[in-house]
């Protein structure tokens, strides 16, 4: 992955069937260009869908339709690959959208972090 880190990512947190993905701050349609940036340079790196993932909304202030829009359409190719996506701490906001776009069943919202890593960190089909 690139070095530099983007402004809404707090950090990964790499386990060994699971990546999880710490999102902070205003995560909007103005997001979008440089997420898109992150995943271009990261392929060109060599980076692959190789794991489950799970997003931590924990830190972040908020988000709009369109970014949500962008990130279920992305995190689709990890179930593509027959991994799984879970979402963790998300506000009120997010499941609402998340409902909105019926995606709360595609990828799991789980109510705690202990329960998402007790499904996603372990093999997957693809393993």
């Amino acid at each position: 992955m690139s070095k530099s880190k983007p402004a809404y990512l707090e950090r990964i947190d790499e386990m060994e069937f699971v990546d999880v993905i710490r999102l902070k701050g205003v995560i909007d349609r103005e997001m979008i260009p440089q997420i898109e940036e992150r995943i271009q340079l990261n392929r060109r790196a060599g980076s692959t869908i190789d794991k489950n993932v799970l997003i931590d909304y924990a830190l972040v202030e908020d988000v709009d339709s369109a970014t949500v829009a962008f990130h279920l359409v992305r995190l689709k190719e990890y179930e593509a690959r027959g991994f799984k996506v879970g979402f963790v701490n998300p506000s009120a906001k997010l499941r609402v959208l998340l409902d909105m776009f019926k995606q709360d069943d595609a990828f799991r919202v789980f109510t705690c972090e202990a329960d998402a890593l007790r499904e996603l960190n372990r093999p997957s089909s693809q393993s």
